[in-house]
């Protein structure tokens, strides 16, 4: 189904409300969730909105919205999230970021006693307007085998780059380190769709297709070792420089029941950590003769030949930011099993009272890119 953007935002900016956050608040949990909808990253879309809104309702996540600085050193910071929800500290910490970049040309914040928070790139975009290159990593519950192992003692410790271009749209590389999200793998095993070989083992460490199979198992690092050591690197990062729990402490205190997953899962306070920094182009370069250059990197790799049986080149971020234009104009397409899941939350934990509004969806079938 194709849902609009303006019905899609107003709902999940309800939820929220009812969920127990003041309405700018809801507002900014709502946008994290509708942007990565918006770029097709689905699986840090709204299908996390009723994990979320659990975890305020049953009160396993604070509803604050202002996160203390525990520490601070000039270029560098540390924000306790407060067992609050790490979408909205880590909006905060960026802003933090990006005032410390200002002043001091580099800056580093970490963010400790976090949660689940969402699509990494939307943090690191923030230093965009700044003409700021922004990054950030977190960690969280281990989902993921080590190189050579069976069981889930890493997060997949995701990363995320934003780069300003000039005339071009900015470079974004927004990855985990596993083959695949973990919310993907959850989004196809509700379908009932098999899961491409070389995702994920089961709980013997079997490689499975089976998406309930891998859900009580692991997903692998993506590129083989590489990808385990980029998650190594990260975990050392959002974890004991922050002052948080590693990804293998965080998951014993979680209960794996795949099935609960797939139905009724609830955000919780892990003890999480988060790491953001960013660069201030003004100390070092000329903004504009910097993302005059940057537009010419993204023009020669998108004009360099095509090898046999290509039709186009992509830099990083430019496929969902084409999504995203073709999507605030077409409206955005959900799989029907996560309107499903909205509405059986509706229904059972707010009881009926908020709704997604169906006048503004279409029963169309797309495919993103």
């Amino acid at each position: 189904m194709v849902v609009s953007e303006v019905a899609l935002r107003s709902f999940a900016e309800s939820v929220f409300e009812r969920s127990g956050l003041e309405a700018e608040t809801a507002a900014l949990a709502a946008d994290v969730l509708i942007e990565a909808d918006l770029r097709g990253v689905h699986s840090h879309g709204v299908q996390e909105l009723p994990t979320w809104a659990r975890g305020f309702l049953r009160g396993e996540l604070s509803t604050r919205s202002d996160f203390p600085v525990v520490s601070d050193a000039g270029s560098m910071a540390i924000v306790d999230a407060c067992g609050g929800l790490g979408a909205l500290a880590c909006h905060s910490a960026m802003r933090l970021t990006i005032a410390k970049a200002e002043e001091h040309g580099v800056a580093m914040v970490g963010v400790r006693n976090s949660s689940h928070f969402g699509m990494a790139g939307y943090f690191a975009m923030q230093a965009l307007p700044h003409d700021q290159i922004g990054y950030c990593t977190t960690n969280g519950p281990a989902v993921m085998a080590a190189w050579g192992g069976r069981r889930p003692v890493l997060c997949n410790n995701p990363f995320a780059y934003a780069i300003p271009a000039d005339r071009e749209p900015p470079l974004v590389l927004d990855m985990a380190c596993s083959a695949v999200a973990r919310g993907r793998v959850r989004a196809m095993a509700r379908d009932g769709t098999p899961i491409p070989a070389g995702w994920a083992i089961d709980k013997d460490g079997r490689e499975t297709t089976d998406g309930k199979a891998a859900m009580e198992g692991a997903v692998l690092p993506i590129g083989g070792y590489k990808g385990y050591g980029m998650a190594v690197v990260n975990e050392v990062l959002s974890g004991p420089l922050v002052g948080a729990l590693f990804s293998f402490e965080i998951a014993r205190s979680i209960k794996r029941d795949a099935e609960t997953e797939l139905s009724d899962k609830t955000q919780r306070a892990w003890a999480c950590g988060h790491w953001l920094a960013a660069i201030d182009l003004k100390r070092v370069v000329s903004p504009t003769d910097f993302k005059r250059r940057v537009d010419e990197l993204i023009q020669t790799l998108r004009n360099s030949p095509l090898a046999e049986g290509a039709d186009r080149i992509f830099v990083p971020g430019e496929i969902e930011h084409e999504r995203k234009i073709e999507r605030r104009r077409l409206g955005i397409p959900l799989p029907a099993s996560t309107i499903e899941l909205l509405d059986d939350f509706g229904r059972r934990d707010l009881r009926g009272e908020i709704g997604l509004d169906v006048s503004a969806t279409t029963a169309t079938n797309t495919s993103g890119r």
